[in-house]
């Protein structure tokens, strides 16, 4: 009796070791994009996807600028007003040297709710790594996925991102620190 029962614990101990580790294998990678636009395209791939997928409401280059700085494109998207039917609101898409680093689409908050967009995340993807109120965050060695309120996908090549941000931490000019002061003088 006593060996059965210590079999039938150490069964039971496995079984739900299996369930638990066998519920994050099932989790699907991060996807690097949404509707056929994936982070690392160039901006004419975008376009192209774009115009493909309606959903965005794309209107063609009067929908894309280019930003203050070096290699920097927009390309800014208006279902609301070229694809109604679309679940989807105002979608960016930032390029840094001709390569798609971040996706920020916002959904229709008449079609969509944050706490379906959430479920369906958590379900495809897993627990989020961290969460608040505000927003909850996915992310592996390479992407970055945030829902945030009010309803907001963004999707991030954290590489690009990371060299961007330490780029914006060179050392401040002379002229840069005697403003700061004079700023701080006030």
């Amino acid at each position: 009796m006593k060996t059965t029962n210590f079999f039938s614990k150490k069964a039971l101990c496995f079984l739900v070791c299996a369930c638990i580790f066998g519920a994050f294998s099932f989790a699907q990678e991060l996807p690097s994009g949404f509707g056929g636009v994936t982070l690392g395209m160039s901006v004419d791939a975008a376009k192209e996807a774009l115009k493909k997928n309606g959903d965005f409401g794309y209107n063609g280059d009067a929908d894309v600028s280019l930003l203050p700085g070096e290699n920097r494109v927009l390309i800014e998207t208006d279902a609301q007003v070229f694809a109604q039917w679309s679940y989807l609101d105002r979608c960016w898409f930032q390029f840094y040297e001709d390569s798609l680093y971040t996706i920020m689409i916002n959904f229709n908050k008449k079609k969509m709710d944050y706490y379906s967009l959430y479920s369906s995340l958590v379900k495809k993807y897993g627990e989020p790594k961290e969460f608040s109120p505000e927003r909850a965050l996915w992310e592996n060695d390479s992407i970055r996925m945030t829902l945030e309120r009010p309803l907001v996908i963004k999707y991030i090549d954290l590489k690009v991102f990371n060299e961007l941000q330490s780029q914006s931490r060179v050392e401040k000019t002379g002229r840069e620190k005697m403003r700061e002061e004079f700023l701080d003088s006030l």
